[in-house]
């Protein structure tokens, strides 16, 4: 037992590494020369890779790479290792965390959006699409992609809830384990909160400019 949560701590310190690699860093600074956390908002994600660049392409690539971050990791963790949701909730979370405060960035990084994409579709990508139906429709209304963006990560937990019995068969096969669904929407919470914490600046910027 003693050696297993050695083990777990290992794949926790694992997990947070992988999700803390760089990738808009990497790439706008071999691509353009630039330090993308000096420039646009600061912010090392997909969004900020295009604000800075004004290229799609690039923007896409940074998005890619990752929603892969998140997507790869969580492939072997859930139907490789094959833990109770329980003792998933941790390493996940750390991918997320590693993204949004990177140790090589001096714990600056992204918004966790696009890792965390990567990770609900290694449980269901129904979960991705439910989530960018209400940014679209948010966004439409309030015009400003924070503000979408914090709309949809609040309902996040709401998702299992409402749409259980759709949600419910996830991709792989992947074996249901007793209170999985109570964890299930215990991760979806602390992966929300992970995710709003990089929105409350420029959420706070946004409403000391509509007074």
């Amino acid at each position: 037992m003693f050696l297993f949560w050695i083990n777990y701590f290992l794949i926790c310190v694992i997990f947070y590494l992988i999700g803390s690699i760089p990738f808009a860093y990497i790439v706008i600074k071999k691509k353009y020369n630039i330090n993308i956390v000096e420039a646009g908002s600061g912010n090392s994600g997909a969004m900020n890779a295009y604000d800075v660049t004004k290229s799609k392409l690039t923007g896409f690539l940074v998005f890619l790479l990752d929603f892969l971050k998140g997507l790869l990791p969580s492939l072997l963790l859930l139907y490789g290792l094959k833990f109770s949701m329980m003792i998933n909730i941790a390493p996940l979370i750390f991918l997320v965390l590693g993204h949004n405060f990177s140790i090589w960035l001096k714990f600056k990084g992204g918004r966790g959006l696009s890792t965390s994409a990567g990770i609900y579709s290694a449980f269901n990508i129904l979960f991705v699409f439910i989530w960018l139906i209400i940014y679209f429709i948010s966004y439409l209304i309030k015009r400003n992609v924070h503000i979408g963006s914090t709309i949809a990560t609040v309902l996040l937990p709401v998702f299992p809830i409402i749409f259980r019995d759709e949600l419910v068969v996830l991709n792989y096969n992947y074996t249901l384990n007793s209170g999985y669904m109570e964890f299930f929407i215990m991760f979806s919470c602390l992966i929300s909160l992970v995710i709003l914490t990089k929105h409350i600046e420029p959420l706070i910027i946004y409403f000391k400019k509509t007074k």
